[in-house]
């Protein structure tokens, strides 16, 4: 019974003074009525969350790597690394009881993934990429959440059973909610990198390397920003620049990644990449709020991996960019050739020039609309 719990002995009162022990002590009975233990409750340095982590499967109960591992009849050390791809610190004693529970039953699929035909290194991979992606989700969700319930007046009290209804209104969600996303992500991954007939002929290892066009567009003047404008606001433009990319990358037109004040996109057919970068520039020209952009482009044989591309045109595109005007569109030889004669650009020769880690000199070419400036 908590009614017998001397709060003061307990030491969990220790070093709060005024309304911040009054807060405490209103909070903790109602912790231990849920089944919160004190010692939780001495770990945390957020008590007020800590129903809300029980919604969410934090029981306080801990295994152990072997135990968990037998238990979903995975190998302890494929077990190791997918727990290590979810983001969680590498275990050394496989068999201390370290592991929360409801983590280590997060690999529970690992055994009908490897039953399905994936191999152990690409399931990895799958699982490092989703844990690094739903990491960002968690925290702006996190971030959502503590916005939904903090006030500047509520207590410790009212904070935690704020936030644990909210959580526990919006947990049985989150299941649906990851589960849509990624398979729409999946639908279209598979619409537009589907196996050509060459690859089917050449019976090449899948993902082999294929002809794409890629493009980087940055922000000008981003890291002078940095200097003038809180992280808050960079974040937003960045987080803009994001948003906006996705409204024209069109299939078959693919938003790759965010990197810092940078975008990338990749697309099978160059056209209609040159396009969404074109427009992306018109929007961004558009508006005198946001920095301007310049973009690079180039064609070449480049491989997938992990969600992301690597080869010559991915490094080509990025020291394209790095040489582009603020409010152009730069592309390199092999992409105007590939585009060829498309009445919808019209181009201008830029030069050739000498781009870091490449031989010879790269002739580039100005690209804008058919319609831009009176055209």
């Amino acid at each position: 019974m908590t009614d017998d719990v001397d709060l003061e002995a307990t030491g969990l009162l220790d070093g709060l003074e005024g309304s911040a022990r009054a807060e405490r002590a209103e909070l903790i009975p109602w912790l231990l009525e849920r089944g919160v233990t004190i010692e939780q409750i001495k770990a945390s340095t957020s008590p007020m969350l800590l129903a809300s982590r029980r919604v969410i499967g934090d029981d306080g109960v801990y295994v152990s790597a072997r135990e968990a591992a037998e238990k979903h009849g995975v190998e302890l050390e494929l077990f190791e690394r997918i727990q290590r791809a979810m983001g969680l610190p590498r275990v050394e004693d496989p068999d201390a009881a370290v592991l929360l529970r409801a983590d280590a039953e997060a690999a529970k699929f690992t055994r009908d993934f490897l039953a399905a035909g994936i191999d152990a290194d690409e399931l990895v991979q799958i699982t490092r990429l989703l844990g690094d992606g739903l990491a960002r989700a968690a925290e702006a969700m996190r971030y959502a959440a503590l916005a939904a319930v903090l006030h500047p007046s509520a207590t410790e009290l009212e904070i935690a059973k704020a936030s644990e209804s909210l959580v526990a209104g919006l947990a049985p969600l989150l299941g649906p909610l990851i589960q849509d996303v990624l398979l729409l992500q999946l639908r279209h991954a598979i619409e537009t990198e589907a196996v050509n007939a060459t690859e089917r002929a050449e019976g090449q290892h899948l993902p082999g390397a294929r002809l794409v066009t890629i493009a980087f567009a940055d922000l000008v003047g981003f890291t002078r920003l940095g200097e003038a404008l809180p992280p808050e606001d960079l974040e937003r433009l960045a987080q803009r620049l994001a948003d906006m990319t996705r409204e024209v990358a069109v299939a078959p037109v693919r938003f790759i990644k965010t990197i810092g004040d940078e975008v990338m996109l990749v697309s099978p057919e160059p056209a209609p990449l040159l396009e969404a970068v074109l427009r992306l520039v018109d929007a961004t020209d558009g508006d005198s709020d946001f920095p301007r952009l310049r973009v690079g482009v180039a064609t070449g044989m480049a491989v997938s991996r992990e969600g992301d591309w690597f080869g010559s045109p991915v490094n080509l595109a990025a020291r394209v960019t790095g040489a582009a005007r603020p409010g152009s569109v730069l592309v390199s030889e092999s992409a105007r050739e590939a585009i060829g004669d498309d009445e919808r650009f019209v181009w201008s020769f830029a030069g050739a020039r000498h781009l870091k880690g490449f031989k010879s000199d790269i002739k580039l070419f100005r690209a804008r609309g058919a319609g831009a400036d009176g055209e």
